[in-house]
């Protein structure tokens, strides 16, 4: 008895090591995701999407074998420690703040409103309530992704949008040419400080995917990039799947086409932003002034774009923030942070705050930044 009891252990013990193999691979194929460009090898970029699912995998192997046989818990737990940098970017601890010096700051706010049609569009029109609420918010910089104008004059509405919010300068852009008459889809930035000079950060196919405004701060002028880099573009039925599948709900679904439907969309996502993220850095590099990047990245803290930026960038989350993973999204894919606010080294983040209201299916996000000679 005592013999097929040990070798059912045995055969249990290297079942579970199997497994744990398994599990270290992949959480060290998601640390690739942050160094190789997808357009290279876009499984990669798959595995760091999944990085925190595969963490809790790897911290529960720790556990397991503490428990069966403690020096195989090594194995996982110095996976996980390889992954430093990236568990990093899910937790901030409170910092010691700037002191703050008069006429060097900007608080500033940024947000995909969705196109106002409220969260998951199932609250109708909430323009008005979004008008309302960034009118207490009182930012002097707000920077705006899918901002869906229906009616055919469009500057009026930005004017009385301005004038709710105290801020007299804007500049938008379509996300395509506009056809006459047809309302205004795209991104805005709205300014307490005159704006000098503005313009628009395009991609194929004509696309727009962000626009810069150089303001003036008192003798300073500093350069505002507002970006919305490519998103999934999933179809409702594309959502419904996951939400199916998140909940085991599989009957009557077609899990392979499902999958692969969304397979499909990773990937040209991830494409569109490796592109896009290099005409951003470019971008960067080129300008003459400092520069502050906000907006909505469609990509997480242990992605290849995330990793580009941040090698110039400061994200005011890490500097600024407190808490644990900080997640800016409520949709479907990626529920993760993947609005955020960047700034060059001639600034500092005094304060940063995810707002948890659901006017859209992303969170607003604001920061006070100091100018910093």
């Amino acid at each position: 008895m005592g013999t097929s009891r040990n070798r059912f252990f045995l055969i249990l013990v290297n079942i579970l090591l199997a497994f744990n193999v398994l599990a270290v691979i992949s959480i060290l194929f998601s640390y690739g995701a942050q160094y190789i460009n997808p357009r290279d090898a876009w499984i990669f970029a798959l595995f760091g999407l999944l990085y925190p699912y595969l963490l809790i995998l790897n911290i529960f192997f720790v556990f397991l074998w503490l428990f069966l046989r403690k020096r195989y818990a090594l194995i996982s737990l110095i996976a996980i420690l390889a992954g430093w940098k990236q568990l990093n970017t899910m937790v901030t601890l409170p910092a010691n703040n700037p002191i703050l010096l008069p006429g060097q700051n900007i608080s500033l706010t940024t947000w995909n409103v969705h196109g106002f049609a409220g969260q998951m569009n199932v609250r109708g029109n909430v323009r008005s309530e979004i008008i309302e609420y960034l009118s207490e918010k009182n930012p002097d910089l707000l920077c705006m992704q899918e901002v869906r104008i229906y009616e055919a004059d469009v500057p009026p509405v930005f004017q009385r949008m301005s004038r709710a919010w105290g801020l007299p300068y804007h500049y938008e852009k379509d996300y395509y040419s506009p056809d006459q008459n047809n309302g205004f889809n795209g991104i805005v930035t709205f300014s307490r400080f005159p704006i000098i000079r503005s313009g628009s950060l395009d991609e194929q196919p004509k696309k727009c995917f962000g626009i810069y405004t150089d303001i003036l701060l008192g003798n300073d002028t500093l350069r505002i990039l507002n970006i919305h880099l490519a998103s999934l573009r999933l179809r409702q039925s594309d959502v419904d799947f996951y939400y199916h599948l998140k909940k085991t709900e599989t009957e009557n679904i077609r899990i392979r086409a499902g999958i692969f439907s969304i397979l499909r969309k990773l990937k040209l996502a991830f494409f569109q932003r490796a592109d896009e993220t290099a005409n951003l850095l470019k971008a960067i590099k080129q300008s003459p002034y400092p520069v502050l990047v906000c907006g909505d990245m469609n990509d997480t803290p242990f992605s290849y774009t995330y990793k580009q930026l941040t090698s110039s960038l400061t994200d005011a989350y890490r500097e600024a923030g407190e808490g644990f993973f900080g997640s800016t999204y409520d949709g479907a894919l990626p529920n993760y942070r993947i609005d955020y606010i960047l700034f060059d080294k001639h600034f500092k983040a005094f304060s940063y705050e995810k707002s948890d209201v659901t006017f859209s299916d992303h969170y607003p996000v604001s920061g006070l930044i100091m100018l910093a000679h």
